[in-house]
């Protein structure tokens, strides 16, 4: 049984060394298989919230690493039913990135992905997060529009938090680093 666990905890270190490669060599950080998104600093951060090419690539390579999709596969050369499920992580963890860069402005409250590490959200997501990849987390009460958020018919309240992400990737690229 302790080889068996072993085995796990190589596969996972692994993955997360093929997926965390790139984002190592260019942001010069270490990450492991238990980095959250939360353990990510804020200039990574802003650089992966754009929802741009470049950030977009920077998940990609990341998710391809972590499912084993291919050392020197480019996103564009995937078979299509892969590609859409690269994207579909890549969405899933772009909104949970901007939910954190909201919870670090002490917008939102944490939301349950924000614990799990990322080589979990990535190799579980079909299985696991699909279904909850549109949560949205609470708008804290000290937020200005709190009381306008209360006031939204609650099913709303998720489109009432997904509009305030431009303006907290605002605010957030104007904090001074390390703030």
């Amino acid at each position: 049984m302790a080889d068996i666990l072993d085995m796990q905890q190589q596969r996972r270190r692994l993955a997360a060394s093929r997926g965390f490669a790139t984002w190592s060599r260019r942001f010069s950080t270490s990450f492991d298989d238990w980095t959250t998104l939360t353990d990510l600093d804020d200039n990574l951060l802003r650089v992966l919230i754009q929802g741009n090419r470049a950030s977009s690539l920077l998940l990609h390579q990341l998710i391809m690493g972590v499912l084993k999709l291919g050392k020197r596969t480019c996103f564009d050369d995937l078979e299509s039913p892969v590609k859409l499920v690269v994207m579909d992580i890549g969405l899933f963890l772009l909104d949970q990135l901007r939910f954190e860069v909201m919870r670090r402005l002490g917008w939102v409250e944490p939301t349950p992905f924000a614990s799990i590490p990322a080589v979990d959200l990535i190799e579980n997501f079909t299985a696991r997060y699909a279904p909850m990849r549109t949560q949205t987390p609470q708008l804290l009460r000290q937020h200005p529009r709190y009381r306008e958020y209360q006031e939204v018919f609650e099913p709303d309240r998720a489109v009432f938090v997904r509009r305030l992400i431009p303006e907290a990737i605002e605010q957030f690229e104007e904090e001074p680093e390390g703030a």
